[in-house]
């Protein structure tokens, strides 16, 4: 074979590869603006409805997205804070294809401030309005506790109880202290899980309900009421400014009594 002849295949041999190159690269850009069509589709397919209520933002990672469900900007900054809930989606929907029913959840539209647009309804706890809300008046003061619920699988379904165990924590009123949030628990001997919030219980295993509520000293103590299949348990729980002025809860005593064998 003269150097000719070598040189030719070489040449040749080299357009093949470039050619094979740019039609696999080709390809992959297909494959991804296929993949990127099919996700627009989808989205466009989801259904919300128009809300206007209000929720509190908890979780880690909270990101904001945009009507196609892409994501805009992280908005963990806003961890705890009242915004606007402005729509839902009409289902429910997984992250990932192999979640469990309980972690299903809406999507939620919110709003505060200059920030807009929508989020995993897991992340949004809606402050309700049903008969543990209670308000007090004391010392001309006026105290609210609203409980909160996600937009996710709660404890029942129209088929009735899921099995699932959503949290629901308390957001507390001072109208004197123009202090509208979450309150964090004190952790003391007995508090027996890491949940970081007052809540009250309204699930399948327990009820509770705010009896009464005194003033002593600079302290708020609250007498709650809790159902349980067994029987019936007392708590007494004390809100106040801890060293650095912030609202916490701690419970002071705690006693259940059986009414059932």
């Amino acid at each position: 074979m003269n150097k000719l002849t070598y040189l030719v295949l070489i040449i040749f041999f080299v357009s093949c590869q470039q050619n094979s190159n740019k039609s696999g690269v080709k390809q992959s850009e297909s494959v991804k603006a296929s993949v990127m069509d099919s996700v627009v589709k989808s989205t466009k397919n989801i259904l919300f409805k128009k809300a206007n209520t209000r929720g509190v933002l908890l979780g880690e990672n909270i990101k904001l997205l945009d009507e196609h469900l892409n994501e805009i900007k992280d908005i963990s900054f806003l961890k705890e804070q009242i915004v606007q809930v402005l729509g839902l989606s009409e289902d429910y929907f997984k992250a990932k294809p192999t979640d469990e029913y309980c972690q299903e959840f809406k999507y939620v539209k919110i709003k505060f401030k200059d920030v807009e647009g929508y989020v995993d309804g897991r992340k949004v706890y809606e402050l309700t309005h049903d008969e543990q809300t209670k308000v007090f008046d004391i010392d001309d003061n006026e105290l609210s506790f609203t409980p909160t619920k996600f937009y996710g699988i709660g404890v029942a379904d129209d088929n009735g109880l899921t099995g699932c165990q959503p949290q629901s924590p308390v957001v507390f009123a001072e109208k004197n202290a123009q202090y509208k949030g979450l309150v964090k628990m004190v952790k003391n001997k007995y508090v027996y899980d890491d949940y970081p919030y007052f809540e009250l219980k309204a699930d399948d295993g327990n009820y509770d309900e705010i009896v009464s509520v005194k003033k002593q000293d600079d302290k708020y103590v609250l007498e709650i009421k809790r159902d349980f299949q067994e029987g019936i348990a007392t708590r007494l729980v004390a809100i106040y400014k801890n060293s650095n002025g912030v609202f916490v809860a701690e419970i002071i005593t705690s006693s259940a009594r059986r009414t059932s064998n």
